[in-house]
């Protein structure tokens, strides 16, 4: 069974350019600490993958942190980088103590997370995947989903959706400790589960196996899921004129990539293919990048409907970020579109 293993791996671009002293010295270097090496972080994928830093006249340092998330915004106070790119969470969480940061760019704008389902779930309920959505996730009723961690964002959307199907979000499904994504997929194909939800490629390689059906595509079937800052990209405040300025190239680097990923799919998942994943199966990645590629049609953009989305999802499931915020009030503040606007005018 094809895995997705090599989306683990990070390459630092740049590389290259160090055999090129004239040319190193004169771009600069913009350093992103990812909370994840997930698919899901596209525009930081493509903009490496079709070079279009190069452009900006930047060197990209990305690097994967030990310890996700909070590790990327340690790293970010530490000024050990200029950009974390993480979860809005966990910079709401950060926020909500005190910590001066600042959403600038919305690297995914939807929630990519897609329940799959076993066939024989399918078989034994008589759902299809064309039945109306609530009748969907009736299907969850008595299920086990499987979940890298227990307690985590997976087993919280799937608690979520068996509540919009009518279900008890407690006891009407139970949630399985599994591990990575390649041990998820090996127990639904040994059928010692019902369920997963997780973000594409999964269910394109659950599909191709024959074990699984993407039953509910989250950000696409939940409109107050399909428009909002799912992952960012957060600087420290306050920002000086010089870190401005690399942020807003930064910007622009992402946003033509992101151009591509939606003109020109197949050329940008062919590149993000041969570069970063070379043992992943080119169609799976090239699945992916079309699943989840309307998040990344605003270039970054958020507005107040937008995050006022994230925060509803937020206290739908029950997130607690130890104080209220109000999406209209937060504006640069918490949030903000200087630079993504400053990058779409260059």
């Amino acid at each position: 069974m094809s895995t997705m293993m090599g989306l683990a791996r990070i390459v630092v671009v740049g590389a290259a350019l160090a055999l090129l002293p004239g040319l190193a010295k004169a771009q600069q270097t913009v350093r992103i600490g990812l909370g994840a090496p997930t698919l899901s972080f596209l525009p930081i994928w493509s903009a490496r993958a079709l070079d279009t830093f190069k452009a900006q006249g930047l060197t990209a340092n990305v690097v994967a942190l030990p310890g996700g998330d909070p590790s990327a915004l340690a790293a970010l106070d530490a000024g050990d980088i200029e950009l974390a790119a993480v979860g809005p969470d966990s910079m709401l969480r950060a926020a909500a103590k005190g910590q001066p940061f600042e959403i600038v760019y919305s690297l995914m704008s939807k929630v990519t997370l897609q329940l799959v389902v076993s066939p024989a779930l399918l078989e034994r309920t008589g759902v299809k995947t064309s039945d109306p959505l609530e009748k969907r996730l009736a299907a969850m009723k008595g299920t086990l989903v499987g979940a890298t961690a227990l307690a985590g964002a997976q087993e919280i959307a799937a608690r979520w959706l068996a509540a919009k199907g009518g279900l008890d979000p407690k006891n009407d499904l139970k949630v399985a400790q599994v591990g990575s994504p390649t041990a998820i997929q090996a127990a639904l194909e040994a059928k010692r589960i019902d369920a997963f939800v997780l973000s594409p490629p999964e269910g394109y390689l659950a599909e191709k196996a024959g074990s699984g059906v993407v039953l509910v595509s989250l950000g696409d079937d939940f409109p107050l899921l399909a428009k909002q800052p799912y992952l960012v990209l957060v600087a420290k405040k306050p920002v000086s004129p010089a870190t401005a300025d690399l942020i807003t190239k930064t910007a622009k680097a992402l946003q033509d990539a992101s151009s591509t990923v939606i003109n020109k799919p197949d050329e940008a998942a062919d590149a993000i293919q041969k570069q970063f994943f070379a043992k992943a199966d080119p169609k799976a990645v090239a699945a992916a990048l079309k699943t989840m590629s309307s998040g990344v049609a605003e270039g970054g953009k958020i507005d107040v409907e937008s995050m006022q989305n994230a925060l509803t999802f937020a206290k739908e499931v029950g997130t607690s970020f130890g104080k209220d915020f109000d999406a209209k009030a937060s504006e640069n503040d918490l949030w903000t579109n200087l630079f993504v606007d400053a990058a779409k005018a260059k």
